[in-house]
């Protein structure tokens, strides 16, 4: 269904601006959808004293949806984003008007997201460069930033929280910038894998290393607690996540991370595990798992784009001129002497055929 969507998306948009009534209501339903399960993931841990969810992929659903997609998805995602939003938290503790300003801040949130990356970084976007890696990180701190203020006062308002704004605002910040950065690579990357698929061997390479990596993951939370250490996740799963990296498209990497913050969030959810452990304060094993979850997205992010820009056309060209450049400068290593004046030329016509300079 998503990939029928993101083709009528592109299709129609590249003729006209406008969507098809069809499109637009099924899109909206199937962010809709996928935003009230994610939501019901962020609301089964919520903190004390505030309130506030402490992961929340939700926000990942919603703009990873709409960078992929493009400024024309903005209506009907962010009105999908805003019916989930109140159904989610009406059948929870929250009253319509609490709901209703979440509902516009979670939509402004993802909007905001995506215009950033759009603005600054063009569409299609990609993570196959540590650019913009950086970016989409940047991106999620300044729309969750801005998002949140309006969330705290919404709590401040309607629920009233005995914790201080500053903690709720935290909380909200830190939720869903998580959640944009585990969760939106993977919208990003399913999306350009349903349009230009991988080739079956890497498909099955992928799905082999991250059941790997899945194992080892589960092995990695339930270790006892004295031989725990917070840099011990990143260490284990590093191995794993280079093999997915350097073999498979910047999507496989994204699944790895989403599949490590799945389990930590359901460990610490249901008390299994070093982060289920209630011997340590609720508030230190959010840190932690916090802590833990950005760390090993970044690194597999970092991972992938640097092997995704090496094995792009781009990443090519370059270091085939470095060989040039290197054998030449090594005094006759392309059947040239040193001092020739052809050198210079054919380095020149490299330049003209290279698309990235």
């Amino acid at each position: 269904m998503l990939q029928n969507l993101s083709q009528e998306v592109h299709r129609v948009t590249r003729a006209d601006p406008t969507l098809p009534w069809t499109g637009t209501i099924g899109l909206a339903i199937a962010v809709g959808i996928a935003y009230f399960v994610a939501a019901q993931l962020g609301l089964a841990l919520l903190a004390k004293p505030d309130g506030v969810a402490v992961f929340w992929p939700a926000a990942g659903v919603s703009s990873g949806v709409l960078i992929a997609l493009g400024r024309d998805a903005r209506l009907p995602v962010a009105g999908g984003v805003m019916i989930a939003t109140v159904i989610a938290n009406l059948t929870g503790d929250r009253n319509v008007w609490s709901a209703t300003v979440f509902a516009l801040c979670n939509a402004g949130e993802a909007v905001l997201t995506a215009w950033l990356i759009e603005r600054y970084f063009g569409s299609p976007f990609r993570l196959d460069r540590l650019r913009n890696v950086l970016g989409l990180l940047a991106a999620a701190v300044v729309a969750t930033a801005v998002s949140g203020i309006g969330g705290t006062m919404a709590f401040k308002l309607f629920h009233s929280p005995t914790a201080p704004l500053w903690t709720i605002w935290g909380d909200w910040f830190a939720s869903d910038a998580v959640g944009i950065i585990t969760v939106a690579p993977l919208m990003i990357g399913f999306a350009k894998a349903l349009r230009k698929p991988p080739p079956p061997n890497e498909i099955i390479e992928g799905i082999v290393a991250l059941v790997v990596l899945a194992v080892i993951n589960a092995i990695t939370v339930f270790l006892p607690p004295e031989s725990w250490e917070p840099a011990l996740p990143p260490a284990l799963l590093f191995p794993f996540l280079l093999w997915i990296a350097a073999r498979c498209q910047p999507v496989f990497a994204a699944a790895a991370v989403f599949i490590v913050s799945l389990t930590i969030v359901w460990t610490i959810t249901f008390g299994i595990g070093h982060f289920g452990d209630t011997a340590i304060p609720i508030g230190a094993r959010i840190l932690e798992a916090q802590t833990a979850i950005l760390g090993i997205a970044l690194e597999a992010y970092v991972l992938a784009a640097l092997f995704a820009g090496a094995a792009s056309p781009r990443g090519r060209a370059r270091g085939e001129r470095g060989a040039v450049a290197g054998s030449a400068d090594g005094g006759g290593g392309d059947g040239l002497p040193m001092g020739s004046s052809q050198r210079p030329v054919a380095t020149q016509r490299e330049r003209c055929a290279d698309p990235g300079l």
